[in-house]
């Protein structure tokens, strides 16, 4: 398809200028003698809980507080942590070794039995935990080893128990009624302010290198150009995802820099199966042809992320789909169906034009930018698309009021397909947010659960990837670089693939 790119670039020379406008500064508050750091963050957590749900456990993660049993390294491969070495002892059953002289933030000791009972609260509180693990049982060895085995083969529960719902908790005082629960990281919660902040300070009895900062605070901006201000007037040290657009004027300032990684998110497009508009599979491909994936790299991502054809980044072994052949035009999909242009040259048919509802929102800003060259491009094919902007993007898909949607996902947070494959596309899964069925699909998935060879896992990866590229209930536009603005005097923060280690002891500020 031929690329129109006059609008398309128009809607970027306003971006730039209207961001341009909120001038560059090199204001800093590196005090001598500073040991604590701001950070603009994009997401407000609901509470402090890590079993509570999904976002909590993210949250605090990235906050240094909370610490599973096993960490991944920056090639995603799963080391230790609180969990200091492990042995199979058959297909199902697994041997953990735990660290020992672990203090939980109230100064009790961590050891099996407390381990265990933090795993097993978040298998009961949280649903997705459970399926990560498919735990049968959890027993107490001794005072520091604990065995898991599993109710089947789950090749992926080692690199699965890196995820943040299984930050270890003291369970015996997470229900009084004091402030916040006892975890076993570097930091412990200060203060907590629901939709405004959160602030963590040392913990000066925890059992790793303590940590070289006195606090951390983090302030709730959802807004990215907000976020960038807050760092360039010098209210934040770090700024997490800036607008693609703020790069140039951090790129001005003496004072502040940019830090990138390539991450394992995938930017896409939704379509909602229970949309009368995306019934066929015929639609979905359509829309995804007409998406200009080159241009968005080029001219909305600046170059700070690659072109996607599938759910998994191309870095990960399993991500490389090959792309495939065109497919027929918008117009002979249209008129095959029965639909003609009217006067104003928008598909029509029985009296109703093809229109479609797209919900976009402002936490990710690159993806308002993407949805309105979506739908410049489908307006020339005559597809009319209405943009609708919603503050909460899960509680607006949870709804059947929408056709299409932006949305953006981390889709190997533990360096493995396994997960994602299964929340995403089996039936009854409540993430399942497109409402997609596939029988042969959930049959690959199943056998990718009881593989445990790389390669054959791998492969079977790529074959329920290709069975998606086919069936199009969902377009992957673009894998993204991760994007921090940092004050140039904070050492030691890492751009890690995985984005929930920001907060370590060794960062500082200079």
């Amino acid at each position: 398809m031929q690329k129109r790119n006059k609008p398309f670039t128009a809607m970027i020379v306003i971006f730039v200028l209207l961001l341009a406008a909120c001038g560059v500064s090199d204001a800093s508050h590196n005090e001598a003698g500073k040991d604590t750091l701001e950070v603009a963050f994009p997401w407000s957590p609901p509470g402090l809980d890590p079993h509570h749900s999904g976002r909590n456990s993210w949250d605090v993660m990235r906050s240094g507080a909370g610490e599973t049993l096993i960490k991944l390294d920056e090639t995603l491969q799963p080391t230790p942590w609180l969990a200091q070495d492990w042995q199979q002892e058959d297909e199902n059953t697994w041997i953990f070794n735990l660290q020992e002289n672990v203090l939980f933030h109230n100064g009790s000791e961590m050891d099996a039995t407390s381990v265990k009972d933090s795993l097993e609260r978040s298998i009961e509180m949280n649903p997705r935990a459970n399926d990560l693990l498919l735990i049968e049982t959890i027993e107490v060895i001794d005072e520091h080893e604990l065995k898991i085995k599993t109710a089947q083969l789950n090749s992926a529960l080692i690199s699965h128990l890196a995820d943040p719902s299984f930050i270890i908790v003291d369970v015996t005082t997470i229900d009084e009624e004091k402030n916040y629960p006892d975890l076993t990281g570097a930091f412990s919660f200060k203060e907590f302010i629901k939709d405004e902040s959160l602030t963590v300070e040392r913990f000066d009895d925890y059992w790793g290198e303590l940590a070289l900062l006195s606090e951390v605070t983090f302030k709730f901006i959802s807004d990215g150009n907000t976020r960038l201000m807050s760092l360039q007037s010098g209210d934040a040290d770090i700024a997490i995802d800036i607008p693609i657009d703020g790069i140039s004027l951090i790129e001005q300032s003496s004072q502040l820099e940019i830090e990138t990684a390539p991450s394992l998110r995938t930017h896409l497009v939704l379509y909602n199966m229970n949309s009368p508009r995306f019934e066929k599979v015929d639609f979905r491909r359509m829309i995804d042809q007409a998406i200009p994936r080159t241009d968005i790299v080029t001219s909305i991502m600046k170059g700070y992320g690659t072109e996607s054809n599938s759910a998994f980044s191309d870095v990960l072994p399993f991500g490389k789909i090959e792309n495939t052949e065109p497919i027929l035009s918008v117009e002979s999909i249209m008129t095959q169906d029965g639909w003609e242009k009217n006067e104003q040259g928008v598909w029509a048919k029985e009296g109703l034009v093809f229109e479609v509802d797209m919900l976009t929102f402002p936490q990710r800003p690159e993806l308002s930018v993407m949805a309105e060259i979506i739908q410049g491009e489908l307006a020339q094919e005559g597809i009319k698309v209405n943009i609708r902007q919603v503050e909460s993007i899960d509680d607006a898909l949870a709804k059947d009021d929408w056709d299409v949607s932006m949305y953006s996902m981390l889709t190997a947070h533990t360096g493995d397909p396994q997960y994602f494959l299964n929340v995403f596309y089996r039936e009854n899964s409540s993430s399942n947010v497109s409402n997609y069925v596939s029988k042969p699909l959930e049959g690959v998935i199943d056998q990718l659960n009881e593989t445990t060879e790389a390669d054959k896992r791998n492969e079977l990866a790529i074959e329920a990837q290709i069975i998606i590229q086919d069936e199009v209930p969902q377009s992957f536009v673009v894998h993204p670089d991760t994007i921090f603005g940092l004050n140039k005097n904070v050492e030691g923060f890492t751009a890690h693939p995985i984005e929930y280690y920001y907060i370590h002891p060794q960062i500082t500020i200079k």
